[in-house]
């Protein structure tokens, strides 16, 4: 990255915006950009907004972290209109969710609204990026009660769906996952040995405008 850098002809004057908020909510007019890398939530994974209550409160982002998980994708605190809302789901999406409402229909409410969030978020990911640019998004796939939620096929088709005139996906294999390498029951993140061994591997999906 440093010998990146120091071959790059970007003037050293050159300035750095940080923007915090939800990026469904920002808008973004111009500059427009060549590149976006992300990782985003991963579905039935953490409650993220309460993962990072610690950071959140004593960075002063927020007085009570509870605040932010209105704004989190995929939050289970989210309310929505799911009878409605899910029709807006793409093939993937609606057939994953079919099959978790036999399974559980809260956990089926929560995946629906990740998915939809995500397709919002591929949407405008396009929308950010110049002609010919790209999106980067590194995601994991899960089970939950048997039910396979591909988030990377649903993502490769939301972009598809968005306008990417190419999207392509790669495997990346995960040899040391040392925090958090199994899921229990629920399909929750667990360090317990006796859950199932998980994240063994990543994808990586790419959308070029």
């Amino acid at each position: 990255m440093i010998s990146a850098n120091e071959e790059s002809d970007l003037s050293s004057k050159s300035s750095t915006i940080i923007v915090t908020g939800s990026f469904l909510d920002i808008n973004i007019e111009k500059p427009k950009v060549d590149l976006i890398v992300t990782s985003p939530p991963y579905v039935t994974s953490y409650e993220y907004a309460d993962l990072h209550q610690l950071s959140s409160l004593w960075l002063n982002y927020v007085e009570d972290y509870r605040d932010l998980r209105r704004g989190s994708i995929g939050s289970l605190y989210q309310e929505y209109n799911f009878n409605k809302e899910w029709k807006r789901l793409n093939d993937t999406g609606s057939r994953i969710v079919a099959r978790l409402i036999d399974q559980q229909k809260s956990k089926a409410r929560s995946v629906a609204r990740y998915f939809l969030d995500m397709q919002m978020v591929a949407q405008k990911s396009y929308e950010m990026l110049n002609d010919h640019g790209m999106a980067l998004f590194v995601i994991g796939n899960t089970k939950y009660k048997g039910v396979l939620i591909d988030n990377a096929k649903h993502l490769s088709e939301s972009l598809r769906d968005s306008g990417y005139s190419q999207v392509m996906a790669t495997k990346r294999k995960i040899s040391q996952k040392t925090l958090t390498p199994y899921r229990d029951a629920k399909g929750k993140f667990t360090a317990d040995s006796g859950g199932r061994k998980v994240y063994s591997e990543e994808f990586i999906i790419i959308g070029r405008k």
